[in-house]
């Protein structure tokens, strides 16, 4: 979201992020039951939102920017969307077009930190090999590939499945395979992964491959191994579901089978 608010300001201004505890009363936000909260109140001064545009701002694909090397596809806010409403939280907008837009985050408070017996880690296999990233937005794959880097992976990114599948060919023509490919299902304006998928297993019919979208009732993602894939995983998620899929997928030595 700070992302998005510097990117309304082209020309320069300040972004001011503030944190506070709230208490709201029944329907001062729609969406949200009376109760004590933290608001993350997120402000830029750009140039605001003009109010047919409004309701759109959250929908996937929706975007006022041009499209172009350091601009996203129009998934920010809706992820940030899905995520805050996933914790049991709203955001509500307010915007003046010439003076700015106040994104306000609001989730629940609590007055004790959590405690309680903590579930058991999974089971890590710590082998590190060669990861293949696709995803048409360029963010995803920075930071998907810094996270396998950081693992001890190696990681390879493409914008789109032809992409994907040049860097897969070359690197099996040198016989140095990829142990783990990551795609994306929704590329705009390119090959997603289930097209790409069907591709790389005829160059290597052992390829293992992990589904990602943000949409939870994409078929592949709900059924992975119809589709080719060996798992599955629902954006956003974090480094820990990732090395715990990763593990189950790598099976511990490259070239075995997953779970072997």
């Amino acid at each position: 979201m700070v992302l998005n608010a510097r990117e309304a300001m082209p020309r320069g201004g300040v972004v001011f992020v503030r944190a506070e505890n709230v208490v709201l009363n029944a329907q001062e936000q729609p969406s949200l039951p009376a109760g004590e909260y933290v608001r993350v109140s997120i402000a830029d001064q750009g140039a605001g939102i003009a109010k047919d545009v409004m309701p759109k701002i959250f929908d996937p694909y929706y975007s006022t920017k041009n499209r172009g090397n350091q601009k996203g596809m129009g998934l920010g806010l809706t992820i940030c969307h899905a995520v805050v409403q996933k914790h049991g939280g709203a955001i509500a907008v307010k915007s003046e077009v010439g003076r700015g837009t106040t994104f306000d985050i609001y989730l629940p408070a609590a007055r004790k930190l959590g405690g309680g017996e903590k579930k058991p880690a999974a089971a890590v296999i710590p082998w590190h090999g060669r990861v293949l990233v696709m995803d048409d937005e360029e963010a995803v794959r920075v930071v998907l590939g810094q996270m396998l880097e950081g693992m001890g992976h190696s990681a390879e990114l493409a914008a789109d499945g032809h992409e994907a599948i040049e860097i897969f060919k070359k690197a099996s023509s040198l016989g140095r395979r990829f142990d783990v490919v990551i795609l994306d299902m929704t590329v705009r304006e390119g090959m997603g992964g289930l097209e790409a998928i069907q591709a790389l297993r005829k160059i290597d019919p052992g390829v293992k491959a992990i589904a990602m979208s943000g949409y939870v009732d994409n078929l592949v993602i709900l059924e992975p191994e119809r589709h080719g894939f060996k798992e599955a995983m629902e954006k956003p998620f974090d480094a820990g579901k990732l090395l715990e899929t990763l593990s189950r997928v790598m099976g511990g030595s490259p070239g075995t089978k997953a779970g072997a």
